[in-house]
């Protein structure tokens, strides 16, 4: 079958991969523009066009626009007569005309249990949720956001050590797996797609650098899957009160881990004492940074940034800080 590829970054590339590595022959790529990166601010083409022109698909069969439903852009979609759309991580919502291009459909891999976690962001919240398990839903696409017939689901387990990036790459991985499962299933004709329970339906809106501020008044357990699941972006911060001399500092948290609050006496007080929820624990070169949580909990900060500064061990940055 044609195949028409549409996707952006780093996690579409597996997919993309192995497309161009099956029966099935890839007719064209449609991905994002060149942005501007780094301080040069020079545009950078996004992974999937790098990895598309090392695998021999000619830069005319790569597509960027600005906007995908525009007239021109469907114009050349028709040219290349595809019979599927392969569409993750692509960056825009594709409207009536675009997705009536393909000859039979649009496939859109889903990096979530769907109805659960319909959104842009549904790995991040299968870890803030504390989920053991996600996976890939293959849908056919329709103008509903991630609420098309499912063609094929695959779940997966998460680790307790997962984080967003961690488990992307399991999931990137197992998305191109469904991609060419269910395009061999659409050519033989055994496809068969079955409805969601739109009852069972959740949404995992798309994150913004404020989701990563942590609220110390939740439990250990809610924040350190908070930190893991803003990993890698837009990472896990809070402000941090010094002396008054130093004032408010913004630390990022790459990396968290819960503790015993019965076991930490903080400096000049007593063993017993109730929790504080923000409070400062312990700062010391032994002990590390621990912060007081919510229900009397308590969560060391193993891996911090300071600002203008690289990541570094909680050992390391309390002698800093204290």
């Amino acid at each position: 079958m044609r195949i028409v590829f549409m996707g952006t970054p780093e996690y579409a590339v597996p997919s993309l991969r192995a497309l161009m590595a099956s029966r099935h022959k890839l007719v064209g790529v449609v991905t994002q523009p060149d942005r501007p990166k780094g301080r040069k601010s020079a545009p950078e083409p996004p992974p999937v066009k790098v990895r598309a022109l090392e695998g021999g698909v000619p830069p005319d069969a790569i597509l960027q626009p600005e906007n995908p439903n525009d007239g021109p852009t469907a114009a050349a979609l028709r040219v290349m007569e595809p019979d599927v759309f392969c569409v993750i991580a692509y960056g825009c919502i594709l409207g009536r005309e675009v997705l009536s291009v393909p000859k039979i459909c649009a496939l859109n891999a889903h990096g979530s249990l769907l109805p659960r976690y319909r959104g842009a962001a549904p790995i991040p919240a299968a870890i803030l949720a504390g989920d053991t398990e996600t996976g890939v839903t293959l849908i056919r696409m329709v103008r509903r956001m991630d609420a098309g017939p499912v063609l094929l689901a695959r779940s997966l387990p998460i680790a307790p050590t997962d984080t967003a990036g961690t488990l992307s790459e399991k999931i990137a991985e197992l998305s191109a797996a469904l991609f060419v499962e269910g395009l061999d299933l659409v050519e033989s004709g055994r496809a068969r797609f079955a409805e969601q329970d739109e009852s069972l339906a959740t949404y995992a809106p798309k994150l913004s650098k404020e989701s990563g501020r942590l609220d110390f008044s939740r439990s250990a357990g809610e924040l350190e899957r908070a930190v893991r699941a803003f990993h890698p972006w837009p990472v896990a911060w809070a402000d941090l009160q010094l002396t008054y001399s130093r004032g408010v500092e913004r630390i990022r948290i790459h990396a968290a881990q819960i503790v015993d609050a019965d076991s930490i006496v903080p400096a000049g007080r007593t063993e017993g004492c109730d929790v504080i929820p923000g409070s400062i624990l312990k700062c010391d070169s032994s002990s590390g940074i621990i912060v007081g949580c919510g229900d009397g909990s308590a969560l060391r900060l193993l891996k911090v940034q300071l600002p203008g500064r690289h990541v570094m061990g909680d050992t390391v940055a309390a002698r800093g800080l204290r």
